[in-house]
C-alpha cells in the first residue's frame, strides 16, 4: 500500500471517529438533560403530594358544620363570578354589533 492510500484511509478514519464523537457528545447531552428534567418531575410529585396530604390533614382538623357553612357561602360567590366570566365573553360579531 502506498502512502498516499494509507494517508487518505487515515483522514477518513479520522472524520467518521469525529463525527461519531460528536453525535455521541449530542446524545449524552440530551440524556442529561431527560435525567435532570425527570428527577424535577419527581421532586415536585413529591412536593404536590407531601402538599396534598398536608391538605386534608388540615381539613380533617376543621369541624364539619363550619366546612358545610363555608361552602354554603362561598357556592353563591363563585356563581356570581361565572356569570361575569360569562357575560363578559361575548361573541366577536356582538362586539362588531356594538361597534355600529
Amino acid at each position: 500500500m502506498k502512502a498516499t492510500e494509507m494517508k487518505t484511509k487515515l483522514e477518513e478514519r479520522i472524520r467518521a471517529l469525529e463525527k461519531e464523537k460528536s453525535t455521541l457528545l449530542e446524545e449524552i447531552g440530551q440524556l442529561k438533560e431527560i435525567v435532570e428534567l425527570s428527577e424535577k418531575a419527581k421532586d415536585l410529585e413529591n412536593e404536590v403530594n407531601k402538599l396534598k396530604k398536608e391538605a386534608k390533614t388540615l381539613k380533617e382538623k376543621i369541624p364539619q358544620e363550619f366546612l358545610q357553612e363555608l361552602l354554603e357561602a362561598t357556592t353563591p360567590l363563585l356563581e356570581e363570578k361565572e356569570e361575569e366570566k360569562n357575560s363578559s365573553e361575548e361573541c366577536p360579531s356582538c362586539e362588531e354589533e356594538e361597534l355600529l
